[in-house]
């Protein structure tokens, strides 16, 4: 087979996750509209457009979620097929499309309602799959925290009343989200290959939805430029640890830099799978770890860099007590730990082990729910199907990978680019020891 039929098969995935997404609300993360010619000036068309959240199912008409379920079936059978025949240099390619074409047929099962295990699940979507949950850590951190943390009463009630302590106040929260989205879009700019005309604005505004953290606005986009606006929840609590991982995580050098080096090697490659990012696909999961990696990254791996600069953007701006600087390290160990007993608790929910009730439980005792929650608490983190996997162990992995490619600080920002722009999954991530090429 040539290329031209890879690159038909490639567009039959696009096809069908276009198609996915009328029946999957929060499915398509980041959408580039065709056509995919190759471009060769530095000025483009404002008709590229780049759909983000949004509701995209009407551009494709007429699939069931049963004429889904079939052709996603047929073109694994007919990329396996190609894959038997095809080059070296074509296979982290065509693995990268079966991989993503299975999570299409995965989550069109679920929709369809069909059942499987949690492992399973994760398996399919993301191709990860959790190892069995070791409670000590956390029973270990606990212990810790009810030494450390000030005041009186259960550890529960100390790390509440700890997370309220270190939330800044709304009059001073956009000062804090303003420096913060600066400071990392200059590491950004300094380490990668991008302009600073990808600088997002900041706004703080009461949501209509008082549960969602953020709502993002792109008024539009060329090559290396972005106009982009963060809306910011003041109806939600913004705790320190809260909003370097939402600046850094959810922008620069995070998901926003993600979607524009995707975006840049579909405009330079004209590959159609790299126009779409589902919410439930190896690249969904590949894009929230590496995200959380290059927050470190940002301050070269030190938990002294990372003081630094909660001190000067955050602490001080926001008139928080500095004092509570010292007990920080211990708080972002005890926030990765927590999101695998949240993974944990998704995980006996999804498979029917434990009631809403026990899971709110079993979250209330590691503070990762406040004292107060209502049960339903628990059931809205598990609203995501294999959230915690796609987010915290996908971390490690890419952590992991990380350190077994990279000796110095600019080398994970110059793996973590191309890895942006490549063909590379986590299921290839774990499997393949070798670095992926754009």
């Amino acid at each position: 087979m040539s290329e031209t039929m890879l690159n038909t098969l490639a567009q039959d995935y696009l096809d069908l996750t276009l198609s996915k997404s009328r029946y999957d609300e929060i499915d398509i993360q980041w959408f580039t509209e065709s056509p995919f010619w190759r471009r060769t000036s530095m000025r483009y068309s404002r008709e590229y457009k780049i759909l983000p959240d949004y509701e995209i199912g009407d551009l494709k008409h007429g699939k069931s979620l049963r004429d889904i379920l079939d052709e996603s079936e047929n073109l694994i059978g007919l990329l396996k097929a190609y894959r038997a025949t095809a080059q070296e240099q074509e296979l982290a390619r065509i693995d990268y499309i079966i991989d993503h074409v299975t999570s299409v047929h995965v989550r069109a099962q679920l929709l369809s309602g069909q059942t499987m295990s949690y492992d399973e699940m994760t398996d399919g979507l993301y191709g990860l799959v959790a190892p069995e949950y070791d409670p000590k850590p956390m029973q270990d951190l606990l212990s810790d925290l009810q030494q450390a943390l000030p005041g009186s009463g259960s550890v529960q009630e100390k790390i509440a009343a700890f997370r309220s302590r270190i939330t800044v106040p709304t009059e001073h929260l956009l000062q804090v989200l303003t420096g913060a989205t600066q400071f990392f879009h200059d590491e950004t700019v300094r380490h990668m290959h991008v302009t600073g005309n990808s600088m997002p604005r900041v706004r703080v505004r009461a949501l209509a939805d008082p549960r969602s953290d953020f709502l993002s606005i792109l008024f539009g986009y060329d090559y290396n430029h972005l106009e982009y606006e963060r809306n910011f929840n003041t109806l939600v609590r913004w705790s320190a640890d809260k909003i370097v991982e939402c600046i850094g995580h959810e922008m620069e050098p995070g998901h926003l830099t993600y979607y524009e080096k995707r975006t840049q090697a579909m405009i330079d490659t004209c590959w159609p799978e790299m126009a779409v990012v589902s919410q439930y696909s190896p690249s969904s999961a590949f894009t929230e770890g590496s995200a959380r990696v290059i927050i470190d990254t940002c301050f070269e791996n030190s938990m002294a860099k990372k003081i630094d600069f909660e001190r000067a953007y955050i602490f001080e701006p926001a008139g928080l007590d500095v004092q509570l600087l010292e007990l920080m390290p211990l708080w972002h160990r005890y926030m990765e730990t927590a999101g695998y007993a949240k993974l944990e608790a998704t995980r006996q929910l999804w498979n029917n082990v434990w009631t809403a009730k026990q899971a709110a439980a079993e979250l209330r005792s590691c503070g990762a729910l406040a004292p107060d929650a209502s049960d339903d608490d628990a059931l809205h983190l598990a609203g995501d199907d294999g959230h915690f996997v796609a987010h915290d162990y996908a971390r490690d992995v890419i952590r992991s990978y990380f350190a077994r490619h990279c000796k110095t600080v600019q080398d994970e920002w110059d793996l973590y680019e191309r890895l942006c722009s490549a063909h590379m999954s986590m299921r290839r991530m774990k499997e393949q020891p070798d670095v992926a090429q754009a």
